[in-house]
């Protein structure tokens, strides 16, 4: 017999929130006012900062860096790899895209498609909805704000706020402890296998792999999603 669902646990970033979308306009408006990123095209320039964004996004959550120098880490490397001179003024360069980066990304925030309805139809079935992120609670509070899913989500579960960061199983067992559900109860969805999906099935709750980019099947046979619309569709693949 199978458990019905009572609560379900989200990834934010490139799941409820388009991270890649933000990135993508900061990059390109980025590109467009520091003559030395003209060295790349704007898919190799968005390619090399993804990667520069994963690696040192590990040191923030580690604890080893704060977010701001982080920003400004990554803009200094991208500098320095484009042939600008590692000196005080690509110093101050890279505080100042790191600045011009952070003005476009946020006025570019907004939610995935069809992420408010598919919020608004769990909550509308009773179930609870937390979010699980690793990243710095402040700045996923706000993402949340701006994609207007306030109300629709009754827990943020951070690594900042843990001490523990996805594919680990104690942020899980924090986040389903935080809504009340036990892992049977829950299911969790998210687009990074690695952290999302390999977390949850090691924490035993069943994962649904939001594979937006189109990735070809892992090993494990996972649920998957490509979207999260036409809503009715989404809703059964999390409620079964």
């Amino acid at each position: 017999m199978i458990t019905p669902v009572r609560g379900v646990l989200f990834d934010l970033d490139d799941t409820l929130f388009d991270h890649n979308f933000s990135t993508n306009c900061a990059t390109a408006a980025l590109r467009g006012c520091e003559p030395a990123l003209a060295v790349w095209s704007l898919e190799e320039l968005r390619l090399r900062h993804s990667e520069l964004l994963e690696t040192i996004h590990r040191e923030v959550v580690a604890g080893r860096l704060s977010i701001d120098d982080a920003r400004r880490e990554r803009f200094r490397r991208l500098l320095t790899d484009a042939g600008a001179t590692d000196d005080a003024e690509a110093v101050g360069r890279a505080s100042a895209a790191a600045i011009r980066y952070r003005e476009e990304y946020q006025r570019s925030c907004r939610a995935v498609a069809g992420a408010a309805e598919l919020l608004t139809a769990l909550k509308n079935r009773k179930l609870r909805v937390a979010v699980v992120t690793n990243n710095l609670t402040a700045e996923q509070e706000q993402k949340i704000k701006r994609c207007g899913f306030g109300g629709r989500i009754d827990a943020l579960i951070t690594s900042e706020g843990t001490g523990i960061a996805k594919p680990e199983i104690g942020i899980f067992t924090a986040a389903l402890a935080e809504i009340g559900v036990s892992a049977s109860e829950a299911v969790m969805v998210g687009d990074a296998w690695d952290t999302d999906i390999a977390g949850a099935l090691a924490a035993g709750v069943r994962p649904i792999w939001f594979n937006w980019r189109g990735h070809p099947p892992r090993e494990t046979a996972v649920a998957e999603i490509a979207a999260l619309t036409p809503l009715d569709k989404a809703v059964a693949a999390i409620c079964g």
